[in-house]
């Protein structure tokens, strides 16, 4: 009986060029070998070191390991997605989208204050 198939490297180390992962890849959950993409724009921001010396700050924690790489996703797909402003182009329209709902929100509630009947007069009793 043959031995199956090993999966393919993560896109870290398919980069690399290894044929498959070392055992522990601390890339390898971040990486998926079917999107090299992502990888990609992270090592062109980062770099490999980078990416490991921030993952390694992160520390053992899984949620704050998750919360570095996604920050670290983040920031490289904006930046390829926008090479001028990357992520700052991001918050900037998302803080302007922000201002204009609060500033539709504020308007209906002039609105609805207007349409409001007065108070009733009072007796002076």
């Amino acid at each position: 009986m043959a031995d199956p198939t090993p999966p393919p490297p993560c896109a870290a180390c398919a980069h690399q060029g290894r044929p498959s992962c070392p055992a522990g890849c601390p890339l390898a959950p971040y990486f998926p070998a079917d999107r090299p993409e992502r990888f990609e724009y992270a090592n062109l921001l980062y770099g490999v070191d980078g990416i490991l010396r921030r993952l390694e700050a992160a520390g053992p924690d899984p949620g704050t390991r998750r919360a570095t790489m996604a920050s670290i996703v983040f920031v490289s797909d904006a930046r390829a997605a926008d090479p001028v402003h990357g992520a700052y182009g991001v918050i900037r329209n998302l803080q302007q989208e922000l201002a204009s709902v609060k500033a539709e929100i504020a308007a209906i509630r002039q609105k609805q204050q207007q349409a409001q009947p007065p108070p009733p007069p009072e007796d002076g009793h």
